[in-house]
């Protein structure tokens, strides 16, 4: 065999292998391995009781079901105040009927039970506070995992929904990996519930996508109606996530949403899955079901802050998930390649978006960007792999035009996670802070 011949055999097979399934868990791996040594090495330089640490303020109200259930009981009566300090108050203490209170559902914790334990069987069962370094490593490599997990399922998923080139799938991966704030909330915020809904919205899409040329298989319908239920318990405003995920399984296996056992199943599931929290209720509060955000709630709803949650260099969801000003583009050609299809996401992410403008505090505090979209990303990918899929057909050279532009938002976003300072602390629209945050993720610390 010819030299070049035998160049390009090889080559043949290194392409194969790569999209063959031992190839793709090969690469899941690594990738995940990665960034899971990155981001312990990231987060190591940040002091445990520094207000930037990643088990803070929001992050532990949701850590807290862990810590308090498995070292306190939920009782309030061995947690000393210094503890409390070092959440930075992202829970609180009932002394009088000693109680520890939250007002963060559990959903999170179960995902982050097993990491949880690993940490445990580490620094000896029982004999820490679970507030440890290894167990901040631990929550640190579960935002990983979930985050690589979703991003490979969601790929399948999406290959599997329309069949494309492996460029389509590149540049989607890396525009929802790095060209959102999906990263952040794996690599600098994994306490936060942000990307463990990404996941569980993924393998939703997935579990419907999995098996396209046959009926859904046992274990994926259950897979389905577990990320659905544990969608709604993290955060209940999800259930638009969730409704537009069951339009997804009507329109491409109607014969599911037509079986009335389907809907027991759903029901069961969601109740086994709600049982924890309905506990906890009952023990903190008294009542089997609680608000538990008190006065929070969506005060605009009259007068949305449209323009900023879109907008804002405050946490405004395009300055600092750049790739999503090709949404509205990515929404047409899903509209022209099916219009029930395209109406019903568009519709999906208008909605999410009003309930992000209308809640009372529409920069959500301590954020890169607009944080409750990132578990809606998987939908935008959607949109995304519909107009490079649209383009490559019907205008290939603007497509590999758009391939290194893409390639520089994302590395430019990337490196501004990275550097990003934890709270955008001036004013909604002052632009100074969020250049200097760009300046500083290439240039390093510029001088005040």
């Amino acid at each position: 065999m010819r030299p070049d011949n035998v160049i390009r055999d090889s080559g043949g097979r290194l392409r194969r292998w790569l999209v063959s399934t031992p190839g793709l868990i090969a690469q899941g791996l690594l990738f995940f391995l990665f960034f899971s040594w990155s981001s312990i090495d990231f987060n190591d330089k940040v002091p445990l009781n520094d207000w930037k640490s990643d088990l803070r303020a929001d992050a532990a109200g949701y850590y807290i079901y862990l810590p308090g259930l498995f070292h306190h009981g939920m009782h309030a009566a061995t947690v000393p105040d210094s503890l409390l300090e070092v959440a930075g108050l992202g829970y609180t203490v009932d002394r009088e009927r000693d109680r520890i209170i939250t007002k963060y559902t559990c959903g999170p914790a179960i995902l982050m039970l097993p990491f949880f334990l690993v940490a445990e069987m580490i620094t000896g069962p029982g004999s820490t506070d679970g507030w440890t370094r290894t167990h901040h490593q631990a929550i640190e490599v579960a935002g990983i995992f979930y985050w690589t997990l979703g991003l490979f399922l969601l790929i399948g998923a999406l290959q599997r929904w329309r069949p494309t080139a492996a460029l389509i799938a590149i540049l989607v991966f890396l525009s929802i990996a790095f060209g959102t704030n999906t990263f952040y909330y794996a690599f600098r915020a994994a306490g936060y519930s942000h990307v463990y809904s990404f996941f569980l919205l993924c393998l939703a899409l997935h579990a419907i996508y999995a098996d396209p040329d046959r009926s859904l298989r046992v274990h994926w319908r259950w897979a389905f109606l577990v990320a659905c239920s544990l969608l709604v318990l993290i955060r209940p405003i999800d259930v638009v996530a969730v409704l537009a995920l069951f339009g997804l399984l009507w329109m491409a296996r109607p014969e599911e949403v037509r079986k009335p056992f389907f809907y027991v199943k759903g029901a069961a599931v969601m109740l086994a899955v709600a049982v924890p929290q309905l506990i906890y209720w009952r023990f903190a509060h008294g009542s089997w079901v609680v608000y538990s955000y008190g006065e929070e709630g969506f005060d605009n709803w009259a007068s949305p802050f449209w323009k900023e949650v879109l907008f804002a260099p405050c946490n405004g969801l395009i300055p600092h998930a750049p790739v999503l000003i090709l949404l509205p583009f990515g929404l047409m050609a899903l509209w022209a390649r099916s219009a029930v299809q395209g109406a019903l996401l568009a519709s999906c992410i208008l909605l999410v978006l009003y309930a992000c403008s209308a809640w009372h505090s529409w920069h959500f505090g301590c954020s890169y960007g607009m944080r409750p979209f990132v578990q809606y990303t998987p939908f935008a990918a959607m949109a995304l792999w519909a107009l490079f899929a649209r383009l490559r057909e019907r205008a290939a050279p603007v497509l590999h035009g758009l391939v290194p532009l893409l390639a520089i938002v994302c590395f430019i976003n990337y490196r501004a996670m990275l550097q990003y300072d934890v709270c955008y602390v001036v004013g909604d629209w002052e632009w100074s802070s969020f250049g200097r945050n760009l300046l500083e993720a290439f240039f390093g610390k510029m001088p005040s």
